[in-house]
């Protein structure tokens, strides 16, 4: 059974709201070692009594629920499945502050609601008036692959006919300094492009991604799915191009109807070892992305919204291919992620 994708939204460090806008004036390179989200007019996209009570990742990710139902042309759905590694850390930052600073007594309790991982779903649930199924996966990095397993389940499964499928992460400025302090993310002087990149660390980043996905094509119909695949660690790269040639073999595909390679390189010389001599010996076009959104833990629904835009433009921009060389007909997208080098995941979307 074909799985669609009927429309599709995305909150990045650039301007990926805007449906004109594909990577057209930016360099490969970016100026610091966090991309931050750039963040949309919310008032177009949610009630206004109902923005000043929600937190940076809440608005990020029913707005972008929202933005993608516009984009189907829909006003519900059967199910909403959602993913997050970290879920909304500031309301919980808030929360556990206010309990210290106020010993523990007197305290609001819109915080506290609003810091459990399943508050996105259920705003978005609350907004659009739906009482169907309604499901939060956290699962470190492969949070959204199985948000949108299930998914695909239900509609295989006929029980339900749309679903609004996505996943949202943000990074505020606690966990930036405990991931930075660890030795996680890059020092500013080593930023370099993630291709070339011979130093440890990465950019981190945040950003939301949603897709309306359905068994039945439509005319705003972006590609269809023809399969997902987590694997729970890679030996090396040998192992990680058996598990791409089986994942090939059981969703029809030979290796030579891949037109296009999407790597999840963070950047890390050390965590992508084994990713990068994977690209070398494909022998496949390759692309790159987290240089465009940065690294989190659903960093895969970027990757999912970009290649989707690839497949209906028929365009690869220039800043994700380094090669820069002219891809033509592109049929097939395999993409390749993977998270500090603990789980990887795969995803291959293909032309309607």
């Amino acid at each position: 059974m074909e799985i669609y994708i009927n429309g599709m939204a995305c909150i990045s460090h650039h301007d990926t709201v805007d449906e004109n806008y594909f990577f057209e004036d930016i360099g490969s390179v970016p100026l610091n070692n966090q991309l931050i989200a750039t963040e949309p007019n919310y008032k177009d996209h949610i009630p206004a009594n109902l923005i000043r009570r929600m937190s940076h990742i809440v608005k990020m990710g029913v707005s972008t629920g929202m933005m993608s139902m516009k984009s189907a042309g829909l006003e519900e759905v059967d199910a909403i499945v959602t993913g997050t590694g970290m879920g909304c850390c500031e309301d919980t930052d808030k929360f556990l502050r206010m309990l210290l600073d106020n010993d523990e007594r007197f305290l609001t309790p819109t915080s506290f609601i609003q810091s459990t991982h399943n508050t996105v779903a259920g705003q978005i649930a609350l907004q659009i008036k739906c009482n169907g199924y309604n499901f939060t996966y956290v699962h470190q990095n492969l949070s959204f692959e199985y948000a949108l397993l299930d998914a695909m389940m239900l509609l295989k499964e006929q029980e339900a006919l749309t679903v609004l499928v996505g996943a949202v992460d943000e990074i505020t400025p606690s966990m930036f300094e405990l991931f930075y302090r660890g030795g996680h993310i890059k020092k500013l002087e080593n930023v370099q492009p993630i291709w070339n990149s011979n130093t440890n660390g990465y950019i981190v980043g945040e950003g939301a991604g949603f897709f309306n996905i359905s068994r039945i094509a439509t005319p705003s119909t972006y590609a269809k799915i023809k399969g997902v695949k987590c694997i729970q660690g890679i030996s090396d790269a040998n192992e990680l191009t058996n598990e791409v040639n089986s994942f090939l073999a059981e969703i029809g595909l030979e290796k030579d109807q891949i037109s296009l390679v999407l790597s999840g390189n963070s950047g890390d010389v050390v965590t992508d070892k084994k990713i990068s001599e994977f690209n070398k010996t494909i022998n496949l076009p390759i692309a790159y992305f987290k240089h465009l959104c940065g690294e989190y833990f659903t960093s895969s629904t970027f990757a999912l919204w970009l290649a989707a835009n690839i497949i209906k433009r028929q365009v690869v921009p220039n800043a994700i291919f380094p090669d820069q060389a002219q891809v033509l007909n592109i049929q097939n997208i395999l993409i390749v992620n993977h998270h500090e080098d603990n789980q990887y995941s795969l995803m291959c979307i293909s032309k309607c």
